[in-house]
């Protein structure tokens, strides 16, 4: 495990930080080191655990492993940005110590770059794992889509991701203010550097449960993604007004629609950053309108308002910016009368 033992380059480095997470560190270390694509280094970061974790990290005596011991709890964004400044890949893979990487997932994602060398982010398709039940759960494989989801959230599940190692080079890394939505940050910081891909095929098992840091600070989190949809947009020079700003928060908070008025302002944002598109010419016009139709429709969904929902959707341009399917319409519809009596 003494990393000062091993000079040689691996292709990947995969970075790992684990606070108190013996319940599921010893899946998903074996689930990496299990890995069909063998030529990786496996940074373990150990944030001052308290519990066994130390213990179970050790009982692997494998030469790929680089542990790290922290003497105090730094947090995920310090320990993660140590794992970056000493990873010596051509690229990062995430992992985190309560999930599970299917075998093919470092051999795939680094074919993914190999075939598609702009690439800066390769993503992946993953099972949503709830207790026993296991979800899938579908991504895109197109840049400009996936950049387009930037405006309301993450594009990618954290731990899916493999990135190309241009952190030391650039000084980009993971930004402390933005504690509970780093991963959201960092993509906006990773947005001109390369393409957001995505592996087709689910790669990683994604485990829900209740310690989760993204369900323990969900408020934290909502704040801060609020300020990165802002600054998004004055990167792109997008102007929006401050009733705009306040929809796309509505919309990115996946908030629940309770009123015309509400589903009316939706649909104004959502041309408005189509006509800024068309000013600014940044995203594909093709990819940028099933962005929106995506948002509209999911928007008129979740929603209470019942057919006059369904009604304002159709009436729409959004409605016909890209090809709609009848299934797709019939599950809108379906939705829309389902959530008519939800109140929240």
């Amino acid at each position: 495990m003494d990393s000062n033992l091993n000079t040689h380059i691996p292709a990947v480095s995969v970075v790992m930080s684990v606070y108190n997470g013996g319940n599921y560190l010893q899946e998903a270390i074996e689930s990496i080191l299990k890995q069909r694509f063998i030529d990786f280094e496996f940074i373990i970061i150990n944030d001052g655990s308290t519990d066994a974790s130390e213990n179970i990290i050790k009982l692997f005596n494998d030469g790929r492993i680089v542990y790290v011991n922290n003497e105090s709890n730094i947090g995920l964004i310090g320990s993660l940005n140590k794992g970056l400044k000493i990873a010596k890949g051509k690229y990062i893979a995430r992992m985190d110590a309560d999930d599970i990487a299917l075998d093919d997932r470092l051999e795939l994602q680094v074919q993914k770059f190999i075939e598609n060398p702009k690439a800066i982010v390769v993503g992946s398709d993953y099972y949503l794992l709830s207790g026993t039940k296991l979800s899938y759960i579908k991504n895109t494989n197109d840049s400009d889509y996936n950049k387009a989801v930037l405006f309301f959230s993450p594009c990618f599940c954290h731990p899916t991701v493999m990135m190309k190692n241009v952190f030391n080079e650039k000084n980009i890394f993971y930004d402390r203010e933005y504690k509970h939505a780093e991963d959201y940050k960092l993509w906006t910081d990773l947005f001109a550097l390369g393409e957001f891909l995505n592996v087709d095929r689910a790669l990683l098992k994604y485990r829900s449960h209740d310690t989760q840091i993204s369900n323990k600070n969900k408020e934290a989190q909502l704040q801060i993604s609020n300020k990165i949809r802002r600054g998004f947009c004055k990167k792109l020079n997008f102007s929006l007004s401050e009733e705009q700003f306040t929809t796309l928060n509505l919309i990115g908070n996946n908030s629940f629609i309770k009123s015309i008025d509400e589903l009316i302002k939706i649909e104004n944002c959502l041309l408005e950053l189509k006509s800024q598109n068309e000013i600014h010419k940044v995203f594909r016009v093709i990819s940028f309108n099933v962005f929106l139709h995506k948002f509209w429709s999911d928007s008129c969904g979740n929603s209470n308002i019942g057919l006059a929902a369904y009604s304002i959707y159709t009436k729409s341009v959004l409605s016909k910016v890209t090809k709609v399917t009848l299934d797709q319409k019939s599950k809108l519809l379906a939705k829309c009368l389902l959530r008519k009596f939800r109140t929240n």
